[in-house]
């Protein structure tokens, strides 16, 4: 009788001990599972890219630049390989010239003929376009924008487009971005115009600049690194 009792009492404790073990594993398990939920869930920091005009006449084209094609191609890298994850929007920004643009030499400017409407040249530097393609899955507001389209004007700047730059600002108002990061094409040109010209109504605090994403017309030109140091934006790198 003793016997089967402590047998009785041993198997008890087991299936309690078993029940407890599962019980346990269950735990953890839902644990993992609610920690999976919430990493899954978590949105993308409300930041927006501005690429400016990562053109094939910026880096391979009629006015190419020196390190063009290394630094787009290293933004493409870093965006495919997860960059992206940094931004909510995107925005790239385009000369978008009509072939007797006044910035033109034969029109008395200072530039050969470049993104000329129509032309491949106008075009995304195509490694990053096919990034940039492969991204709208995971980023649905990627959305490009034309400069320079009026004859009579030189619009270094997105900002000093009209219809391009009321678009944007209104972007930029209204989503409320809690920073700016801006990379692109020419240093000493695009990029610096349209960080002066952002600083004028957002925050340069908020305004960071993608130091290993640049290529300058002249590398020893220092505008851009003047204006970073003497507001406070930061230089970042992918």
């Amino acid at each position: 009788m003793k016997r089967h009792l402590i047998g009785a009492i041993v198997l008890i404790a087991a299936l309690a001990f078993a029940g407890c073990n599962n019980k346990k594993q269950k735990e953890e398990e839902a644990k993992e599972k609610a920690i999976e939920t919430v990493t899954e869930g978590t949105e993308r920091p409300n930041r927006l890219l501005i690429i400016v005009d990562p053109q094939i006449d910026f880096t391979t084209g009629s006015l190419a630049t020196k390190k063009g094609p290394a630094s787009m191609d290293y933004l493409a890298k870093a965006l495919k390989e997860g960059a992206w994850k940094n931004y909510s929007w995107i925005i790239v920004t385009q000369d978008a010239h009509p072939s007797n643009h006044c910035s033109f030499v034969d029109k008395g400017g200072i530039f050969p003929p470049h993104c000329v409407q129509g032309t491949e040249g106008m075009n995304v530097y195509p490694a990053l376009q096919e990034v940039l393609n492969s991204l709208t899955q995971n980023i649905s507001d990627i959305h490009y924008m034309q400069k320079g389209d009026l004859d009579e004007r030189e619009e270094f700047s997105i900002f000093q487009n009209e219809h391009s730059g009321e678009k944007l600002r209104t972007v930029i108002k209204d989503i409320n971005f809690e920073g700016i990061d801006i990379c692109g094409i020419a240093t000493d040109y695009c990029v610096y115009e349209t960080t002066k010209d952002l600083m004028a109504f957002y925050p340069a605090k908020q305004i960071r600049i993608v130091t290993n994403c640049l290529a300058a017309v002249d590398e020893n030109d220092t505008k851009l690194a003047d204006l970073m140091k003497e507001n406070g934006i930061k230089g970042i790198k992918f």
